[in-house]
């Protein structure tokens, strides 16, 4: 277990180092922070999905904000879109991430049997696996036009995407089964994998000392 994230000033370093980049005339736009959420507000976003949220992430969005800067461009923000909440990347509300709760996160090593398992339960024998590990080909046959969402929305399931890391690099925040809590990088276009993120000594990250180990590191290269 790691020792309670103190998230005491962690707003103001990172809005420090924002402010300090933008002074050194550095190209390209900055993301600010959203408002933080109220316990009501977060209750009501455990209470939509049915789950309760990883314990640091929790106290990041009553403490920093809904969202904002982070690794490596800028946290998804979670915001309440028509009465319902979703976490939103480049403020395109009208696509947010909804969290699938049903199932837990689906490990790499088991996304090909968890494929299968769908195909089979749709009454479909898969039959084409990909080079990239997958049964996109099958999921058309048994699913038609919606086979490419479902194959995307399942590989996410029980995890939210919470930051773009450029380059279609992406990270999540595993939410849902053993490893809830901990962090994962993808390469969207190596279709999977899902890869735990670790620190320098080879420990999993989780979202608190993700967030942290990328705002010293800001830090070292700003003295």
């Amino acid at each position: 277990m790691n020792p309670r994230i103190d998230w005491s000033a962690v707003r103001e370093r990172v809005v420090a180092l924002e402010e300090a980049k933008r002074g050194a005339g550095g190209l390209g736009t900055y993301p600010v922070f959203e408002p933080v959420l109220s316990p009501d507000e977060i209750a009501e976003v455990e209470a939509q999905y049915g789950v309760g949220l990883p314990d640091e992430y929790r106290a990041f969005l009553a403490e920093v904000g809904a969202g904002g800067p982070g690794p490596e461009f800028e946290l998804t923000s979670l915001r309440r879109i028509g009465g319902s909440w979703g976490w939103v990347w480049d403020d395109d509300e009208a696509h947010p991430w909804l969290l699938d709760p049903d199932g837990p996160f689906v490990e790499t090593e088991g996304w090909a049997a968890q494929q299968v398992a769908t195909l089979r339960a749709a009454g479909h024998e898969p039959t084409d696996r990909g080079e990239e590990d997958h049964y996109l080909d099958d999921y058309r046959e048994a699913f038609g036009d919606a086979g490419d969402e479902l194959l995307y929305l399942e590989r996410g399931r029980g995890a939210i995407h919470i930051s773009d890391d450029g380059c279609g690099m992406t990270t999540w925040l595993v939410m849902v089964g053993p490893h809830r809590g901990e962090l994962r990088h993808r390469d969207c276009a190596l279709d999977p994998p899902f890869e735990p993120s670790v620190d320098a000594r080879g420990n999993r990250h989780s979202f608190g000392t993700w967030y942290l180990e990328w705002l010293e590191r800001r830090e070292r290269a700003a003295r």
